[in-house]
């Protein structure tokens, strides 16, 4: 008597986990990229409100460097709880968080509950519960499905700012804020739903809650500091290309589309680099993305033509991005054995990058010069980047990756 073939249903139904991971994982990304969104709602804040551009300032920075602190736990936090306790925890924070800055606005709830709890600390515990996940079920395909990760959280700047910059012009801002907090964070609620129960990390205890015993590998503190270097001119493009346009009297509409083109190539860039870095590796990947940032520094210190400048606005774009989709890989590939702490500590890497971009921009007055130093500081990844392949234990890594081969879709 035939028995038939189990596969097939044993095959749907690891589809059916991969696609609830998917959809578990990537739209709450949505709510918590309301942190990029503040840019377009700061100078409402300044105006309608009153606020103080310190403060202001604050509530874009503090997101990053909370969510920074948070990912050094990373590796602590992946071998205590499960993926699904550490999603619902990240957005139990951003729901506490919005819930108190949206009905009690002001300048201090903004920063403490709206920048450092919900979109700093509740984002680092969703990426974490995140990145636990999908090393788990997508372990051969963990640069494109990363990259996907991240790509869905720059996706969040475009689709949300147009939402909330017209509401903003016909509305008070906070109102505009509840209407497109409220719907992405019930989103996130209903997303997270389908996330399957997955066990805790396998990896080898973490006994300490950040693991800088890291550090005693070259390769890894090089490639910590490659990360450092690559964003920071990615990241000040983000803010200050179509200011730069601006001040160099070009049309409007040349300032909207520098900005247009840096926030889709941070976005594709992300896809792009995490799925690309499945099929050829993360060195030729940064290589490209060293190519672009000094292509792009170089371009914008010199020109002044609009068409050239979108072109670089762009490229700085794919940059940024690029850099940011191939983190779970570029983990992955740096130290298979300990994956889910060097991930905390490329992405604190990856959040410090973006924090000095725009820091060192200001503080640099802008301009022309301000491009050529941001595009040196990038060419020093190219020294980093021969450095860590000197130092990469190629052998030891193959024979940990061959170890790793957890349930796959």
């Amino acid at each position: 008597m035939k028995l038939g073939n189990p596969l097939p249903g044993k095959s749907r139904q690891t589809h059916l986990r991969g696609l609830r991971v998917i959809i578990a994982t990537l739209v709450p990304q949505l709510a918590f990229g309301l942190s990029s969104v503040w840019v377009v709602l700061a100078p409402y804040a300044l105006r309608q409100s009153g606020w103080s551009p310190m403060s202001v300032e604050a509530i874009y920075a503090l997101s990053s460097l909370s969510s920074a602190v948070t990912f050094l736990f990373q590796g602590y936090l992946t071998a205590k709880f499960t993926p699904r306790r550490l999603c619902w925890s990240g957005v139990s924070l951003l729901m506490v968080g919005l819930a108190v800055a949206l009905v009690f606005p002001s300048a201090f709830t903004f920063i403490v509950f709206y920048a450092i709890l919900a979109l700093g600390v509740g984002y680092g515990l969703m990426l974490a519960g995140a990145l636990a996940a999908i090393t788990q079920v997508f372990p051969r395909h963990l640069g494109t499905v990363g990259g996907a990760l991240a790509a869905a959280y720059a996706l969040a700047a475009v689709v949300e700012v147009p939402i909330l910059n017209n509401l903003a012009t016909m509305s008070f801002w906070i109102d505009a804020l509840r209407f497109v907090g409220t719907g992405v964070t019930v989103l996130a609620v209903v997303a997270l739903a389908f996330l399957p129960s997955l066990p805790r990390s396998q990896e080898h205890a973490q006994k300490e809650l950040i693991p800088f015993r890291l550090f005693k590998y070259p390769h890894v503190t090089m490639t910590l500091l490659l990360v450092i270097v690559a964003v920071p001119l990615g990241s000040y493009a983000v803010s200050q290309v179509g200011i730069d346009a601006q001040n160099l009297r070009l049309a409007a509409s040349i300032s909207t589309s520098a900005v247009v083109m840096v926030s889709l190539g941070n976005l594709f860039g992300r896809f792009l680099g995490g799925m690309i870095s499945d099929h050829v590796g993360v060195n030729r990947v940064l290589l490209v993305v060293l190519l672009l940032d000094a292509a792009a520094g170089i371009t914008l210190w010199r020109t002044a033509l609009a068409l050239v400048l979108i072109a670089a606005a762009g490229a700085a774009g794919l940059a940024c991005g690029g850099i940011s989709g191939i983190v779970p890989r570029l983990a992955k590939e740096t130290l298979p054995k300990d994956l889910e702490a060097v991930s905390g500590l490329l992405f604190a890497a990856l959040a410090t990058g973006s924090f000095i971009g725009p820091i060192l921009g200001s503080s640099l007055g802008g301009g022309p010069r301000t491009w050529l130093v941001l595009g040196v500081i990038s060419t020093l990844g190219f020294f980093l980047i021969i450095l860590r392949m000197v130092h990469t234990p190629d052998h030891e890594q193959k024979d940990e990756l061959r170890l790793r081969i957890p349930t796959e879709v």
